[in-house]
């Protein structure tokens, strides 16, 4: 019997059965994916705008379709409900067991970043524009910062306090006065990402100028600066003890530093393009990450090996 070698080369799939040479399976890109409270579920946004349900191990358990190309998806805090928002310029809310559409709020701006805590639902996007709905109240609450865009949207404390990054800087909303709080600058281009750490004490920021700044969240003071890293910074936050900052960039990879930003634990080449989003588990242990080049893949945070990947 003949036996067929199969050989990878550059993304393709040659057969020396008969040396033709065909393209590897391209992957569909992916937005955002996030886990739920407990670590069980994982929902992710792709570029074709579809709405996909995980269990932990990427498995996919449901798909829904949004209107069009979907930027966010969010566990809401109490882990009911699944957000969205994108191009079709609205909020959506699913159900996070049936993937089934409940609501839809008219934002009239691109979304590319949505969140519900406990009572309210916010997201934030082209033109510097910030939204907050209260579900229980029915208040809407518009902020416009920097012209560049407001890129991500993340709470402080629920349903009161929220980090935006806009433009070149970080900043603090306070929902209860209605005004920004305090303001984190010091990058020399765009601010792709501000989070807080758990104790909300410190705030860390990832900037198109390939670096990430850690903040003490009160004083406003920079505490640190990292080192250029291999790319833009799309997204930086603070692993679960706090005592140590997580980045992905541009080029695909994703970085473990201590918080002085000066020492690299662990660096993780997971794609060959722009990583969108990263997420860790809620025991610290995994990190999900999804690229607009194609898929979403699970790794070990203690050894960087590959543990899952997306089959789509």
């Amino acid at each position: 019997m003949a036996l067929a070698l199969t050989l990878y080369v550059a993304g393709c799939r040659m057969d020396s059965k008969d040396n033709e040479i065909l393209p590897e399976k391209k992957r569909e890109g992916v937005h955002a994916a996030f886990y739920n409270s407990t670590g069980s579920r994982i929902s992710i946004s792709t570029t074709s705008g579809k709405l996909l349900l995980c269990d932990s191990n990427l498995n996919l358990l449901l798909t829904s379709r949004e209107q069009m190309d979907a930027n966010s998806s969010f566990f809401s805090l109490d882990d009911k409900h699944i957000i969205t928002g994108g191009t079709h310029r609205k909020l959506n809310v699913w159900n996070a067991g049936s993937l089934q559409r409940e609501a839809t709020y008219d934002l009239n701006f691109n979304s590319w970043t949505s969140i519900q805590g406990f009572q309210t639902l916010g997201g934030c996007g082209e033109q510097g524009k910030v939204y907050f709905y209260n579900i229980k109240n029915h208040d809407t609450i518009r902020f416009v910062l920097e012209p560049e865009g407001a890129f991500h949207l993340y709470y402080i404390k629920p349903d009161t306090n929220f980090v935006v990054s806009s433009g070149r800087s970080g900043y603090e909303i306070n929902l209860i006065t209605r005004k920004v709080a305090h303001r984190y600058s010091g990058h020399c281009d765009w601010v792709y990402c501000v989070m807080p750490d758990a104790a909300a004490r410190r705030i860390v920021t990832a900037s198109k100028d390939s670096t990430v700044k850690v903040f003490d969240r009160k004083s406003e003071k920079c505490l640190a600066t990292s080192f250029k890293l291999d790319g833009a910074v799309y997204v930086s936050c603070f692993n679960k003890n706090g005592n140590e900052v997580v980045a992905s960039t541009s080029n695909g990879s994703i970085y473990f530093l201590d918080t002085t930003l000066t020492k690299v634990r662990l660096k993780i080449k997971a794609f060959n393009s722009h990583i969108n989003t990263i997420h860790l588990s809620p025991t610290g242990s995994r990190i999900v990450a999804g690229s607009e080049g194609g898929g979403a893949k699970l790794f070990s945070v203690q050894s960087g090996s590959l543990l899952y990947q997306l089959a789509n």
